[in-house]
């Protein structure tokens, strides 16, 4: 069994990000290679790459100024160009432009691409077992883009952030994980009509890693300068728990146990993407398999590796007919917020072994 690779960052958040960067060059390196490969396929030229994201970058400069630091801490760690390394982080925003209907920026030509190929993007769970609550995520993301999977621990050196420990497929920022005080956060992407420029939803959802109660999830979730929205679901030490729908300029807070990549709010719906075969598929194969007490986070866990479902299966493995732009889990995710206790499989869940992760031991 592999150990899951762990990167202690501490300090302001450019020492962090430098710190990540040289710990996962080469992950980072294959993440930039994969958007890079994923632009052109679908008409965008490397030169037009910075110009297009440049409206975001402006946003997120003044919204965001810490995470930006952060990620150019991290391009210089892993010695690579700062512009590479915002395009990872702003992935759906360019997959925004590319695949849906939001405008590119002036003098921005794309090429004739291939046409858009459905969200399939992470299954989450909420449950309440004998006395905790259970946040579990699996990370579902592009094949092709296989920077690896790091545990992130950061120790910021500000009573204004908060400490992290966040697994992320290595690339961009962590997406999902716990904190100090008690919340986990898991992610689903979201697409919706209204997606403009501003600041990219990468972006809003690691900083959503440090929400600290309900109110404070639904501010960070929500700025108004967002460029689109993802599903939040979140767990609060004590019990609380509930489902964030966010897109560009609507919110919607839904309760349930069960979330994949399709909004369950009509107001919402409205203006989002029409779901998926797959999202309904693992949404219905969760549910039922939930509709049973479950009494443990391994039985939890044997839900994220599933392969019962009627389409596409909760475990989803790579299609090599499918090349770079097929599904995959990259990672498996079980928190217990009481305990303060994260189980990680650094793979597809129904082969990989989940291993422990003590959180005051990492901290």
């Amino acid at each position: 069994m592999s150990e899951v690779t762990i990167v202690h960052a501490v300090g302001d958040p450019y020492r962090r990000g430098r710190t990540i960067g040289r710990a996962l060059a080469d992950g980072h390196a294959r993440s930039v290679d994969f958007v890079h490969r994923y632009a052109r396929r679908h008409g965008l030229a490397d030169d037009d790459l910075a110009l297009l994201l440049a409206p975001y970058l402006a946003v997120a400069r003044r919204t965001v100024p810490r995470l930006i630091a952060q990620l150019e801490g991290i391009a210089a760690g892993s010695r690579l160009p700062f512009t590479d390394v915002f395009a990872v982080n702003a992935f759906e925003e360019l997959y925004a432009v590319l695949e849906l209907s939001v405008p590119p920026p002036t003098g921005v030509t794309l090429s004739p691409a291939p046409p858009p190929s459905p969200v399939e993007r992470c299954t989450d769970l909420v449950l309440h077992l004998n006395g905790t609550t259970i946040l579990a995520h699996n990370e579902q993301w592009y094949a092709g883009d296989d920077g690896g999977v790091a545990v992130i621990v950061e120790h910021p050196d500000s009573d204004d952030e908060i400490a992290t420990v966040a697994p992320a497929a290595v690339g961009t920022l962590p997406l999902v994980g716990m904190n100090a005080r008690g919340g986990a956060l898991g992610l689903m992407s979201l697409s919706a009509s209204d997606e403009r420029v501003g600041v990219p939803r990468a972006l809003l959802g690691r900083d959503g890693v440090e929400a600290v109660d309900r109110a404070d999830a639904r501010r960070r979730a929500t700025r108004p300068d967002r460029a689109g929205g993802y599903s939040y679901m979140y767990a609060f030490r004590g019990g609380d728990s509930f489902t964030l729908e966010v897109t560009a300029t609507r919110d919607a807070l839904v309760e349930g146990a069960v979330h994949t990549n399709h909004a369950l709010d009509h107001t919402i719906a409205e203006i989002t993407e029409a779901p998926s075969p797959g999202s309904l598929s693992r949404h219905a194969r969760a549910s039922s398999l939930v509709a049973d007490p479950l009494q443990t986070p391994s039985e939890v866990m044997r839900i994220l590796g599933d392969h019962g479902a009627e389409g596409q299966d909760i475990c989803v493995h790579p299609d090599p007919a499918l090349g770079d732009e097929g599904s995959a889990i990259q990672f498996a995710m079980v928190c217990d917020v009481e305990a303060a206790v994260m189980w990680l499989a650094p793979g597809q869940p129904c082969q990989t072994p989940f291993q422990e992760l003590r959180l005051a031991d990492l901290w």
